[in-house]
């Protein structure tokens, strides 16, 4: 045979075999009918999927044969033997796709139907699971306890039936999908009609089972209710028949007791048609629970009743011998009352005494209410021994006194005790106030200390650098000079009320000290002064110093009007209006800062010479000064109430701010009379000779060490 013979043989071959397994499968593919006939089918599938390799043999046999042929074969021959092949794996591929697809196909159905028929079957089981636990009758239960579980039981019941729903939905809607698939009358519209009726049903008996449970619940828990809420009202009487029974007979004690029994026999009487109800609902509780609870529930109500009763007679009972022991206190009671009346004024006066630590920062105000307090405690003290020599008298009566005795000796002891605690506060205070006066005379030591070495430091006026830096030294010991003044001012408002604490030998040695440290501050800042000018004779712009002194002068004129607008205000007799007016005094003071910065750089920028604006530096400085104390004695009264509030606008609108102004004006003259004599002490140098003992020894010297001195001895 030719090779092409040989080619042509295999081709028809391997056509032939395919066709038939195309016919095979044609004739097993089919998902319809019952399971059985798809089993066949699929067994038929899986015997053509093991005939693959013979297919598989007869297309490598067309292969070999066509590569043979092609070897010898023009060109038109090849491209029929091409045309062929192409046609054969076409073919080839197609067959086994179909023999694969086929397979699946019935075996996935068969699978499908499998999965089907289980969860049918374990739903089936289910079902008659649930018939048989709904099917029995409900018990009688022991309880109210029981009765719950029993609603709980079947609660749950009926939520597995609820939640199978969607269980049973999906297997009608397999049984559909079946049935469309396969046409098996096993899955037709009245096998799932079937399902549907029968979990329907099983709904509804589980539905009237927990009704019928609930209906039972609700009847025992509204009894359990009701007996429960009765019997709680039972012990509150009882509570308060013991009550009225309790404590010593004193007049209010008896009248209560009487009142309150008799409020008592009214409420039990009252409440005798609420045992009836509850009697009445037992009936019906019983009617539903077991004889051994049905028992329970009987002699509880009965013995509910046996304490109503009891309680009601003894109630009755007791108000005679309280309406015989009324009369027999009336006569000691009116002599209690009024030390009663005294103990309790003198306890709220102590309440208004007690002086509790300020949370501002404001010690001289807390200082003077403590003082004010110890004052008003130390009057209250004969009315506190009058207290005992009461006490002692009453103490001979059996009735009341005990009581009474605990009042009194609890005021007593909280007066000691306020006594003490203010004394405390008032020493803790002048403490931290001489503290804070130690502090600021080491400060002012050290400033005095430092001040006086500068003033004896030998310079060489004509190195400007050296100048301007003794000039910048003299500047900072200036505005430290002005910080000393306040506090040493602030101290010196403070003398009267250390005197109060200390003593008169302790204050005379503070005020020393205080006078002392003043008049040296005074003396060292003029010599201040006294240096700067000599050094500013040509180092000074008299233009920005009018304008410094123009714009404090504004600035203090604006403050004060402010400060006089708030004291001239008709004095708020409501919360608002207080707080209004302490507002506005609390934005005064956060300014002051500002003013004093203000201030010292006006003081540093010095004049050349005597004039009309030193005159007018003079003024302001008094003028700040007055604004100053104005403003920190409006704050510190603020604190004692509006009434010494308004007081003190009609005072610093007329004594204190005439006074001051008197002063200032008194003072002003002899300032200027002693800056000229000490600028003439400054000038008679110049017309001596240079080896002049009256240049050697005059004031301006005085400041200068002079270890080296050549000339005549001074005389």
């Amino acid at each position: 045979m030719s090779p092409e013979e040989d080619f042509r043989s295999c081709l028809a071959n391997a056509e032939g075999w395919m066709r038939m397994i195309q016919e095979r499968l044609q004739a097993s593919d089919n998902v319809q009918g019952p399971k059985s006939a798809l089993e066949d089918r699929l067994k038929e599938t899986e015997i053509i999927l093991t005939e693959e390799p013979e297919g598989k043999l007869q297309l490598d046999k067309v292969l070999v044969k066509a590569e043979i042929l092609l070897q010898d074969s023009s060109d038109d021959e090849k491209h029929e033997i091409l045309k062929s092949l192409k046609r054969i794996k076409t073919m080839w591929e197609d067959t086994q796709i179909n023999m694969v697809h086929c397979h699946s196909r019935i075996e996935w159905i068969l699978l499908h139907w499998s999965e089907y028929l289980k969860a049918r079957e374990d739903y089936f089981f289910w079902l008659m699971n649930m018939k048989q636990k709904l099917g029995s009758d409900l018990e009688s239960q022991l309880d109210l306890k029981e009765k719950k579980l029993q609603l709980s039981h079947h609660t749950i019941l009926l939520s597995n039936i609820l939640n199978q729903a969607a269980l049973l939905e999906r297997l009608i809607q397999e049984s559909g999908s079946l049935f469309a698939k396969t046409e098996d009358e096993s899955f037709n519209e009245a096998v799932q009609q079937k399902l549907i009726a029968d979990h329907e049903e099983l709904e509804m008996l589980a539905k009237k089972k927990v009704l019928n449970v609930e209906a039972m619940v609700q009847v025992h828990q509204q009894y359990a209710d009701n007996r429960e809420k009765f019997q709680n009202w039972l012990h509150s009487m009882k509570e308060k028949y013991n009550n009225c029974k309790a404590g010593k007979a004193s007049k209010d004690h008896i009248e209560g007791s009487l009142r309150e029994l008799r409020e008592l026999s009214d409420a039990l009487s009252k409440k005798e048609g609420e045992l009836d109800n509850l009697q009445a609902q037992a009936k019906a509780v019983i009617h539903n629970t077991s004889p051994k609870g049905a028992e329970h529930i009987t002699r509880d109500l009965e013995d509910l009743r046996a304490d109503w009763d009891t309680l009601r007679l003894r109630c009755e009972q007791d108000q005679r011998p309280l309406e015989i022991g009324l009369h027999s206190v009336l006569e000691s009671q009116s002599r209690v009352e009024q030390l009663e009346r005294e103990v309790t004024d003198l306890q709220r006066r102590l309440r208004s005494l007690d002086v509790q630590p300020s949370d501002e920062n404001e010690p001289e105000a807390e200082l003077r209410k403590c003082l004010i307090a110890r004052s008003s405690i130390l009057a209250e003290e004969p009315r506190v021994e009058g207290f005992q020599l009461q006490l002692k008298e009453l103490c001979r009566f059996q009735q009341n006194d005990e009581r009474l005795s605990a009042k009194v000796l609890t005021v007593i002891q909280e007066y000691k005790r306020l006594k003490g605690q203010i004394g405390k506060r008032c020493s803790q205070l002048g403490v931290s106030l001489h503290c804070s006066f130690q502090e600021a005379l080491r400060v002012f030591q050290q400033w005095r200390s430092s001040t006086r070495n500068l003033l004896h430091l030998s310079l060489d006026t004509k190195d400007g650098a050296l100048v301007r830096t003794h000039l910048h030294n003299i500047k900072d010991h200036l505005v430290r000079s002005n910080q000393l003044e306040v506090q040493l001012d602030r101290f010196k408002r403070l003398e009267g009320m250390l005197r109060s604490i200390y003593g008169e030998e302790q204050a005379a040695a503070f005020e020393s000290e205080l006078k002392e440290a003043v008049q040296q501050r005074t003396f060292l800042t003029d010599g201040l002064l006294q240096r700067r000018r000599e050094l500013q004779v040509n180092c000074q712009d008299p233009t920005d110093h009018k304008l410094l002194l123009k714009k404090f002068e504004e600035w203090l004129k604006n403050e004060d009007r402010k400060l006089a607008n708030i004291l001239a205000a008709e004095g708020p007799r409501s919360s608002g209006g207080r707080k209004n007016r302490k507002q506005g005094l609390k934005v005064l003071e956060s300014r002051v800062p500002h003013g004093q910065k203000m201030f010292e750089k006006l003081i540093s920028a010095e004049f050349t010479s005597m004039n009309e604006e030193e005159k007018k530096l003079e003024d302001l400085r008094y003028r700040w000064l007055v604004y100053k104390t104005k403003l920190k004695e409006v704050e510190e009264l603020s604190i004692q109430g509006q009434d010494e509030v308004d007081e003190l606008r009609k005072k610093t609108s007329g004594g204190i701010y005439h006074y001051l102004s008197r002063a200032c004006c008194a003072a002003l003259p002899l300032q200027l009379l002693l800056l000229l004599l000490l600028l003439l002490a400054f000038l008679l140098p110049l017309i001596e000779e240079q080896d002049s003992c009256s240049v050697v020894n005059n004031f301006a010297r005085s400041f200068y060490l002079s270890l080296r001195y050549q000339g005549p001895p001074p005389t």
